[in-house]
């Protein structure tokens, strides 16, 4: 087992633990071997809605990318909400192959290559949005 990818799941979960945002999440994978690991998780956000992503990272001179991913958020009427991956499918995007799919079918280019802590980012700011509509 890698001790580095061991650490950043166990910061995945403790991210998922920790934010306002979910009301639950379900393990379904991991996987660490010396070099790699895979990691998928189910999480139910407070709103109903549901994230579901899996991760495969690897480790190289204690650095952990993230060479294939898939992040999708979605409503509790399993409508798409956002989508990010880096399926190779968008090639003439900026960033290619990181994209983001909207839920007005739309794709962008995703600047950075997301993390689990900047999804669950994204998730609780669109909350606060969502709530403080509401409020006004």
């Amino acid at each position: 087992m890698n001790p580095l990818i061991e650490d950043y799941f166990d910061a995945a979960e403790v991210c998922l633990i920790q934010s306002p945002a979910i009301s639950s999440y379900e393990l379904i994978r991991k996987e660490v071997s010396q070099i790699d690991g895979k990691l998928r998780i189910k999480a139910i956000i407070e709103d109903g809605s549901v994230l579901e992503f899996f991760i495969y990272v690897s480790e190289s001179n204690g650095q952990i990318s993230l060479p294939k991913y898939s992040f999708h958020w979605q409503s509790a009427q399993k409508q798409l909400i956002k989508r990010w991956d880096n399926a190779p499918h968008y090639p003439f995007l900026t960033n290619a192959p990181h994209h983001v799919h909207l839920s007005d079918d739309t794709v962008e280019p995703s600047v950075k290559v997301p993390e689990v802590f900047f999804v669950i980012e994204q998730i609780e700011v669109a909350l606060s949005l969502r709530s403080l509509r509401r409020m006004r």
